[in-house]
């Protein structure tokens, strides 16, 4: 009997701290969550200039401009407790004098990878076998803010699966599919 009762004081202090380390969880969670995918994203920077791409099972993307110098992609999950930001990253506009040229891109570790060009005449963008996803910037931005910046006329192309072996290649095809230019994405 005196056994039983020691079991039971035990199992119920054991499930005491269960349930105590289980709230504490839930409070850091819910402390760095925010009501919105735009609120995590922002962050309290009211210079982005955001344009949403979806939102959609617990996932967002969005494409960003700052400054009239900077172009970025940003990332955001929802859980339980609100939004959160998961990746952001920015750089300066490249120049984009040669629109048959990918001047830069940039690549996340979980596959996102995503970069500017010109789609003059049916340009697009391939990586590996896969084409990439592309959103004209006109369609997006104010056309002021991208006069500003020289990217109106300009494109995004973007893919959230590149695949993992690298080095890939990253071309610039023209509309009936000839290569412009080929890049080696590590």
């Amino acid at each position: 009997m005196a056994l039983q009762n020691l079991i039971k004081k035990r199992m119920l202090v054991l499930i005491g701290l269960v349930l105590a380390a289980a709230l504490i969880i839930a409070l850091v969670w819910s402390s760095d969550t925010v009501e919105t995918a735009e609120q995590a994203v922002r962050d309290g920077d009211n210079d982005l200039v955001l344009t949403p791409v979806y939102e959609l099972n617990g996932r967002a993307l969005f494409f960003f401009i700052r400054d009239d110098d900077q172009f970025g992609a940003a990332t955001a999950t929802e859980s339980w407790f609100g939004w959160r930001l998961e990746t952001r990253t920015e750089s300066s506009i490249p120049s984009l004098d040669d629109p048959d040229r990918i001047n830069n891109y940039a690549s996340h570790e979980d596959g996102f990878v995503y970069g500017l060009f010109e789609p003059t005449d049916g340009r697009h963008v391939q990586i590996g076998e896969m084409p990439a996803d592309q959103l004209l910037l006109g369609e997006r931005f104010p056309a002021d803010l991208l006069e500003a910046t020289g990217l109106s006329k300009k494109a995004v192309w973007f893919t959230e699966n590149a695949p993992e072996d690298r080095p890939l290649p990253l071309q610039l095809l023209d509309a009936d599919g000839q290569e412009l230019q080929r890049l080696d994405m590590y």
